[in-house]
């Protein structure tokens, strides 16, 4: 990293940064070269990245980090050998996009479980129905086979004390499987019958992932907040598909013919 680019960073992320490679070692990181393949959409709601780097000394299990202090700046560094630095690029974008929202990335756990209100839904039981599933979303959506075999998705994670809190991992590396297919995980009949189950949960998936944590939804809506989903129709909106009249059309037997 150029010394003057350095200087330039937050003071909290430099402390972070100097932690794990001092002085000496931050001269190894080299900026993310421009041909490097299409960047994720959500770098776009990334106001506050302070910048992507490979890191050559990152060991093999290590795709990507994403380095954060306590005012919202974060700073990437990529595995300059990893097998597929698009969504390593926007895995990590998910956790640059929610320590700017929320201070850190990990909060988005605890806020799951708020937004969900459901016990039921509670964010250990997203974690291990992702894991009991991860051979149809390797299969089907491009899970990488390290997730599956020993990372986040593995069954590895149910043996730890802290299973519940691998949910916004998963969530980050969900998203960038999104953006890779440009498909929505909630439009998927199977995860939606065997992953995220009820309407809760789809509109707090999408609610916590992609520009949702940011102001640059195409909607505008307000970050981290649940809102209708398009695969989930209102009972009104059922109700006037069901009549035929969801496209508008003209209403019969209603004292004079109405265009609506």
């Amino acid at each position: 990293m150029d010394p003057k680019e350095f200087e330039n960073l937050p003071q909290d992320l430099k402390k972070s940064l100097l932690t794990d490679y001092g002085r000496s070692g931050l001269a190894a990181l080299k900026p993310v070269p421009s041909n490097l393949g299409t960047a994720p959409y959500t770098l776009a709601g990334a106001s506050q990245l302070r910048g992507e780097y490979f890191d050559p000394y990152l060991d093999e299990n290590t795709q990507g980090v994403a380095y954060n202090d306590n005012q919202g700046n974060s700073l990437v560094a990529l595995n300059p050998r990893g097998t597929d630095q698009r969504n390593t690029r926007a895995h990590e974008m998910e956790h640059v996009l929610a320590n700017q929202g929320l201070g850190a990335a990990p909060r988005l756990n605890s806020l799951w479980d708020k937004t969900v209100n459901d016990l039921d839904s509670r964010r250990g039981v997203i974690v291990s129905r992702l894991v009991e599933h991860a051979p149809y979303l390797q299969e089907k959506w491009g899970l990488e086979p390290i997730d599956v075999e020993s990372g986040y998705f593995s069954k590895n994670v149910l043996k730890r004390p802290d299973t519940r809190n691998f949910l916004y991992e998963q969530m980050a590396t969900l998203s960038g499987l999104e953006q890779s297919k440009n498909k929505r995980l909630t439009d998927d009949p199977y995860v939606r019958k065997h992953i995220l189950k009820t309407k809760a949960e789809r509109e707090t998936y999408n609610a916590l992932t992609g520009l949702r944590q940011s102001r640059l939804d195409a909607k505008d809506l307000p970050p981290y907040t649940r809102q209708p989903d398009k695969s989930d129709p209102t009972f009104f909106q059922k109700l006037k598909d069901l009549v035929g009249l969801a496209s508008g059309g003209h209403v019969e037997n209603a004292g004079n013919k109405k265009l609506i």
